[in-house]
């Protein structure tokens, strides 16, 4: 029988070189500088300790600077939007300043005609209350002494009327006996969200259109504009410095207890804050009472 010879691959081998003893310890010197780069579990606990320490300082002080800036961004809001829809109305009854609204049955019909026919073409809305309720405006408001105002303009009565604005703000208001202008009250993060605190989102404007007093004299003289403007600038006589506002001495009668500061004789403590914002060019000095 024939034999069958099976030939077998031939496998090359490359011998490989071997390290040396200088070469060896070079390795293991160089593997042990790697691991000396690692942190340990005692030095990332310290830093997440001390990252978290720098956290709790500074995030509060972030916070209060981001709602700062939220508040006025939305009161600019509230007051371009209602001036910016009386301005429209203008445009189809005339100027403001021949308004009339003093013949009507009730405070409530007055107050309903004007918001139908100047307010609520021209500007978008989620909610309207009439009379006011407590889906359109907070039941309490508070002093930025921490008590509840014992100020008839900022405490729920039901003759007047509310509304809540699709940019998230709400407004209480009615007008003036006479017709001739109204209060206008702004709560920038609408009526069931704190504060619920004037001065700190809740601020009171005052709109003139017609003869009330020396309004139209002032006007003439260049002292006093007709139209949405914050309570304290609103004045028909005094024209307030900074100080006044703060304190609540600037002379005008209609408005005791309104300041924009804490303390004593405060009744409406806060209440001079939006005009206090708008004379620093909407924004929070150091000794803005927040």
């Amino acid at each position: 029988a024939l034999l069958k010879i099976r030939y077998l691959p031939i496998y090359s081998f490359t011998p490989q070189k071997a390290f040396t003893l200088a070469e060896g310890a070079t390795h293991v010197e160089t593997s042990a500088k790697k691991c000396a780069h690692a942190f340990t579990l005692a030095e990332v606990l310290i830093t997440l300790g001390i990252i978290g320490i720098v956290a709790a300082m500074t995030l509060p002080a972030l916070i209060g600077n981001y709602k700062k800036h939220q508040t006025i961004n939305q009161l600019k809001k509230a007051y371009s939007e209602i001036n910016q829809a009386i301005r429209i109305s203008e445009s189809s009854y005339g100027t403001i300043d021949s308004w009339d609204f003093a013949n009507f049955e009730s405070a409530q019909a007055r107050n309903a005609y004007f918001a139908d026919n100047y307010l609520f073409p021209n500007i978008k809305t989620v909610k309207k209350c009439v009379p006011v309720s407590k889906e359109c405006w907070a039941e309490k408001v508070y002093t930025l002494n921490g008590v509840e105002t014992t100020d008839a303009r900022f405490m729920f009565v039901a003759t007047h009327n509310g509304f809540v604005t699709a940019s998230g703000y709400s407004v209480y208001y009615w007008l003036h006996a006479p017709g001739t202008g109204g209060w206008f009250i702004v709560d920038v993060n609408g009526p069931n969200k704190a504060p619920n605190t004037l001065g700190k989102d809740i601020f009171p404007f005052l709109m003139h259109w017609g003869v009330a007093g020396n309004v139209m004299s002032a006007e003439k003289e260049g002292t006093h504009k007709l139209g949405l403007l914050p309570v304290g600038l609103s004045s028909n006589v005094f024209i307030p410095t900074r100080e006044n506002l703060m304190d609540g001495t600037f002379g005008d009668s209609a408005y005791p207890g309104f300041k924009c500061s804490r303390g004593n004789g405060g009744s409406a403590a806060g209440a001079f804050c939006a005009a206090l914002l708008m004379m620093d060019g909407w924004d929070m000095k150091d000794d803005y009472p927040w």
